[in-house]
């Protein structure tokens, strides 16, 4: 806060500037084109600029006078202002002159605050004191002038906030800085009293710039020199045990939580209670117990929403049965249960945690097709012959008891057994009738990754073409087809999924590894889109399709389910078309969400793994590659990553590599590999 001075500085003038929010005295030795040669009261001597001077006094000093002389005097002027600053009742004189519009230069106002003759020391002086007043005067254009009332009161809030916060920062950052340089556990008593700094640190560590404690996160680690960084703010939580090593952050971002509020459990809980106890009516619900019903799921699953049956009929004919967990009578719309389940949008399968879409006492429970356990379910009854072609379908409400709970293992073992084999053969026909169709199939493999309690990392690879895989995902399309043609004949809105043309490929590059060629192909696909209307589903070779196969792990599927359901009572639709546009849109938004949560958080596990396991070396498809760099598929994981390429022809597209790991970091999602030297 400065002004120009009106009064001539000339060699020996004695004058007042800022330097560093303190206002020093000084006396100028020379002038030279609006800058000063100045002697300081501390015994500097410093180049000024004029406009940095504040105050100007009349009297002048011999600069003939030693050195110290002149400091000397110096330093009794400003200890004689300092001296008269403390005389100074800043709110008495605002009381005086509150409301004046007109403002006072620091002479009018020194004539003001004392009664005694005015010297130039008791203008400086008052002149000090109106500039270091943050309360009642504003100054501007050389003159102070009386804040309104409400200003001034606005100004005390604004004071004390700054005041709290300098404290909080001082406080903090001694003591983010004992916690930082140190590796013991802070007590968990100390740190229930930053409860507020812990917040602020976990936003910055989230959302970094965007997070509304940047600023405050910044200048407080800069104070406790601390690298200014999130990476700090994790370490720092990690440290206080806030969060652990391998904190899913994806998840934080996206403020998910794998606990349900309590009204929502305790209804999960009321729901599945009362649905034990209830004597469900057979009239209502076609008996299928009868059935030789079972499920095919990996070892980790515990919601079993699907399950297969087989019945050998008349003249060569059979009717499949895919049993479906009727979620829909459990979770009705509108109640907090399905609210909730409309956030989630669908379950979250991670390699160290799963977050259910539904509470474990309906998605594990009374909605779960256990083995031995009368269930109500949604039966879609297919009629087929010995070809696999549709000879006509049934969906029905009934109620089913799975007799077998299988593995894909366990299945693939069983699948020369019956009912296991006509189902599979049959399953096979599905598959070259889509593929007759239309249908593009480009199967990659699965790279299923756990995490033990323990924190082991096991990593393994499935073909998805296994007869168990192949036997319940072409039943489940021909579910999900029979659905959607149900729902289109009745010309009800639901939720269809549809893909534009699949384009070929025309770039032809020559690779003898298989994976090139699906890699390649799967990026000219169009992305697969949900509407209101029924259409063509270019890789699937379906028309009309939905997905109504997993509605305890999908809201999507809940939401045809009922539509399904209400159709057989009603000729209206559940849903309006306008509500389900609103829902596809809201469910799209949180889908994406999802995978990317999935995506990210298997990427980082699999790094682990490469770090548990100490690889080195890793082999690596040449996908693409432009001027800098090329594009890398680790076929091991189905992970990529880029490498920087020196010589664009010592590379092909579809070779496959043997890179070196440069470099490692799972929490900062870093694989950097370094190509072979082809130098040698």
């Amino acid at each position: 806060m400065s002004r120009q001075p009106s009064q001539e500085i000339v060699a020996g003038s004695v004058v007042e500037f800022f330097e560093s929010r303190e206002i020093l005295c000084g006396v100028c030795l020379a002038t030279k084109t609006h800058r000063l040669t100045v002697l300081t009261e501390q015994n500097k001597e410093i180049n000024l600029a004029q406009s940095r001077v504040i105050h100007v006094s009349s009297q002048t000093l011999n600069l003939k006078q030693s050195r110290d002389e002149l400091i000397q005097k110096l330093v009794t002027i400003g200890a004689l202002r300092k001296s008269l600053m403390r005389d100074v009742d800043i709110e008495e004189f605002w009381s005086l002159v509150e409301g004046e519009e007109e403002g006072f230069d620091p002479r009018d106002s020194a004539e003001f605050i004392f009664s005694d003759a005015i010297t130039e020391n008791h203008v400086a002086a008052a002149q000090r004191a109106l500039l270091q007043d943050k309360t009642f005067f504003q100054f501007k254009d050389g003159k102070f002038y009386p804040r309104p009332q409400e200003k001034v009161e606005q100004r005390r809030l604004e004071i004390q906030r700054e005041e709290e916060k300098e404290a909080q920062l001082e406080k903090g950052s001694q003591w983010l800085q004992s916690l930082w340089n140190r590796k013991t556990r802070t007590p968990s008593n100390t740190i229930e009293q930053w409860t507020s700094l812990i917040e602020d640190l976990k936003s910055f560590c989230l959302f970094n710039q965007e997070s509304p404690s940047y600023a405050f996160i910044k200048e407080l680690f800069k104070r406790a020199n601390i690298p200014p960084l999130p990476q700090s703010a994790f370490r720092l939580l990690v440290r206080l045990g806030i969060w652990h090593e391998n904190e899913n952050l994806y998840l934080l971002e996206q403020n998910i939580s794998p606990e349900f509020p309590k009204e929502v459990e305790d209804l999960a809980n009321e729901r599945a209670e009362s649905a034990i106890v209830a004597q469900w009516d057979v009239n209502q619900r076609r008996d299928l117990r009868h059935l030789h019903t079972f499920t095919i799921d990996s070892a980790q699953t515990r919601d079993y929403d699907d399950a297969l049956s087989l019945e050998v009929l008349e003249n060569g004919l059979y009717q499949v049965g895919i049993h479906i967990a009727d979620a829909a009578e459990f979770v009705t719309q509108g109640d907090p249960l399905d609210l909730d389940a409309q956030e989630r949008a669908s379950s979250i399968y991670l390699p160290d945690a799963r977050i259910s879409m539904l509470p474990t006492a309906l998605s594990e429970g009374i909605c779960s097709l256990c083995a031995g356990k009368d269930r109500l379910a949604l039966s879609f009854l297919l009629k087929v012959d010995s070809e696999g072609a549709l000879q006509g379908y049934e969906i029905v409400p009934s109620i089913v008891r799975v007799r077998e709970q299988l593995t894909y293992q366990e299945a693939n073992g069983k699948v020369s057994q019956e009912p296991y084999r006509t189902l599979h053969e049959l399953a096979v026909k599905l598959k070259e009738r889509r593929l007759a169709r239309g249908a593009v199939i480009l199967p990659l493999p699965e790279i299923q990754v756990y995490v033990s309690p323990m924190g082991m990392i096991q990593v393994s690879r499935y073909e998805k073409e296994t007869p168990s895989q192949l036997l319940v995902s072409e039943w489940m399309i021909a579910a999900n087809g029979a659905a959607a043609t149900h729902l289109a004949a009745h010309g009800i809105p639901s939720i269809y999924r549809s893909q534009a043309e699949c384009k070929p490929e025309t770039d032809f590059t020559q690779s003898e590894h298989e994976i090139f060629r699906i890699y390649r192909q799967r990026r000219l696909f169009a992305r697969a889109e949900l509407n209101t209307t029924p259409g063509d589903h270019c890789s699937l070779g379906m028309s009309p399709y939905t997905t109504a196969t997993s509605p305890i792990r999908r809201y999507s599927d809940l939401v045809v389910q009922r539509q399904l359901k209400h159709l057989m009572v009603s000729e209206s639709p559940l849903y309006t078309e306008t509500e389900l546009s609103q829902l596809i849109t809201k469910l799209g938004v949180m889908q994406a969400k999802i995978s990317l949560i999935q995506r990210k958080w298997t990427r980082y596990w699999i790094l682990k793994y490469m770090e548990q396991e100490d690889l080195q070396a890793l082999n690596a498809l040449v996908l693409d590659m432009n001027e800098r760099f090329a594009h890398l598929l680790i076929p091991d994981f189905l992970i990529e990553t880029n490498v920087p390429i020196q010589e664009k022809g010592r590379l092909q597209r579809g070779e496959m590599l043997r890179v070196k790991i440069e470099r490692l970091n799972p929490r900062e999602d870093i694989l950097r590999v370094q190509l072979p030297d082809f130098a040698r």
